[in-house]
């Protein structure tokens, strides 16, 4: 087989996923790159180029669906999504002409044939599960587009499975190569094959697979995995996961910094005011240190980083301008808030009334921090308050940064809000719509159908009409007990969709 035909082989292992990634939208990784202390990109809304608009790029975007997504939710932007498998970029373009999405342009392309595509330099670029998946040539393309494509001041964001979680499963996936090479049969059933020796091997003691602590018990749970993770992630070849250091280093060779995580509960600037973490990542010289003795601590096995090109800093002032700038939304509706969280350095207890007040005011719709402050300064409480209790909202998970409503952006997701719920109940479905906010947000299938139906008393009924549009006797009794939950709960849910301007009905 040739370099070529291997290389695409590899590429074609790599998920399509329908999901939406909600830390690819431009206001999340703005968000990253703020708090971090970096100015966002030149185009960013909350940046130097107000108004001005963005160009974003996703490498391997699949079937487009958050490409898509987002350029709903942002009009100014001028998006581009890339991949090289012809029937996933059929079904981007499919989406964004039903949506009416007309900022957002697909390329049938691999990356290295988009080097030579006329492109916009870019204030974001998406390396979203591709890096750690594809050989090494793969991996110095990304490189090279990201040098040749990204502004000065521009983010990208490049996800991979890591080191040190990956490393106890290295002798299985090892084994499962080499010991299954040649045989006929899907993923599961090599990865059956391999359970089945490496559990030999478990039996007489050998000594790296007792080491590395995973029993052939305990890799049943590889059954309860997509079958499309499960190729990427063992009986790809090219599959290598990756230390911190090694990605820091990668990129550093592009002029490119280390913002940090993009989830914030994962950032040194968290962690470090905890223990165990203070003790040891006090101690670390440099940021690549802190962030591999980071890993080491969590047994990191997959990282989502954001960088910045030229690592430019904001001044104190300015990056808090800047912040105040940022919206902030609830991620379910206010009722079923928490107000403690269960985190890597321990518990979080945030229940108090101005951490209650954030949220009463967010569950009428997104707000900015500076109306946030605004609002609690005229009942005499200190800014403080509002960003620690702020801070614990987002560590904990249930509140994200978006931008601020525009009317562009709500005349513009009208269409693909319509075009998602019409496909509910099919194999295309999409659990998200496209807010105005410059996100989307999770709208489970049921719900969608559920807007549609008429105003029904019984919760029962519901269920039954949305069970019938998803396949009927089809449906599993789980998933039956679950579109019931949900019936039950929908009057709630749908006021909270309603503050992010989510439309539920056709």
């Amino acid at each position: 087989m040739t370099k070529a035909k291997e290389e695409n082989q590899a590429i074609d292992l790599l998920p399509g996923a329908r999901a939406f990634n909600k830390q690819l939208a431009p206001a999340y990784l703005d968000h990253v790159c703020i708090t971090a202390g970096f100015a966002p990109p030149p185009g960013s809304p909350v940046g130097e180029g107000m108004d001005a608009g963005f160009a974003y790029c996703e490498l391997h975007c699949g079937a487009g669906v958050t490409s898509t997504l987002l350029a709903g939710s942002n009009p100014l932007g001028d998006f581009h999504a890339i991949d090289p498998r012809e029937k996933s970029i059929e079904q981007g373009r499919a989406l964004a002409k039903e949506g009416g999405v007309r900022n957002i342009t697909f390329h049938h392309s691999g990356i290295e044939a988009a080097l030579e595509k006329t492109l916009p330099q870019f204030d974001y670029i998406a390396v979203n599960g591709i890096y750690s998946w594809v050989p090494q040539r793969e991996r110095a393309l990304v490189l090279t587009f990201v040098r040749k494509f990204l502004k000065p001041g521009g983010v990208v964001y490049v996800s991979y499975n890591a080191r040190p979680g990956w490393n106890r499963f290295d002798p299985f996936r090892h084994l499962l190569r080499e010991g299954t090479a040649g045989m006929r049969g899907d993923a599961r059933t090599r990865i059956a094959a391999a359970r089945e020796l490496y559990r030999q091997l478990e039996e007489a003691h050998a000594p790296s697979v007792v080491a590395s602590g995973v029993t052939a018990a305990a890799l049943a749970e590889l059954d309860a995995i997509p079958i499309d993770v499960i190729a990427a992630d063992y009986t790809n070849e090219f599959a290598e996961p990756l230390y911190v250091t090694e990605i820091m280093s990668d990129f550093a060779a592009i002029d490119c910094v280390l913002a940090g995580p993009a989830d914030i509960a994962e950032t040194v600037q968290v962690l470090i005011a905890h223990e165990p973490y203070k003790s040891v990542l006090e101690r670390m010289p440099s940021v690549a240190g802190r962030e591999l003795a980071k890993d080491l601590l969590r047994d990191t096995r997959f990282r989502r980083d954001v960088f910045v090109r030229g690592g430019r800093r904001l001044a104190a002032d300015n990056r808090e301008m800047v912040m105040r700038g940022l919206a902030f939304a609830l991620e379910q509706p206010a009722a079923s808030m928490r107000y403690q969280a269960h985190t890597s350095f321990g518990e979080m207890h945030f229940d108090n009334p101005h951490s209650r007040a954030l949220v009463t005011a967010l569950a009428d719709g997104p707000r900015t921090l500076g109306e946030l402050i605004g609002q609690a300064q005229t009942l005499n409480v200190e800014p403080q308050n509002i960003a620690a209790n702020l801070h614990a909202l987002l560590v904990s998970g249930q509140i994200r940064p978006v931008y601020r409503g525009t009317r562009e952006a709500q005349n513009s997701v009208r269409t693909l809000q319509q075009a998602v719920r019409a496909r509910a109940g099919s194999a295309e479905a999409i659990a998200f719509l496209p807010s105005p906010f410059g996100t989307a947000f999770a709208v489970p299938v049921p719900d969608q159908i559920f807007g549609e139906l008429p105003a029904y008393e019984r919760a029962d009924e519901m269920a039954e009409l949305a069970i019938s549009k998803m396949g009927g006797e089809a449906v599993s009794k789980s998933m039956r007990e679950t579109i019931l939950r949900r019936a039950r709960a929908y009057e709630r849910n749908a006021r909270y969709y309603a503050s992010l301007d989510l439309k539920l009905t056709l």
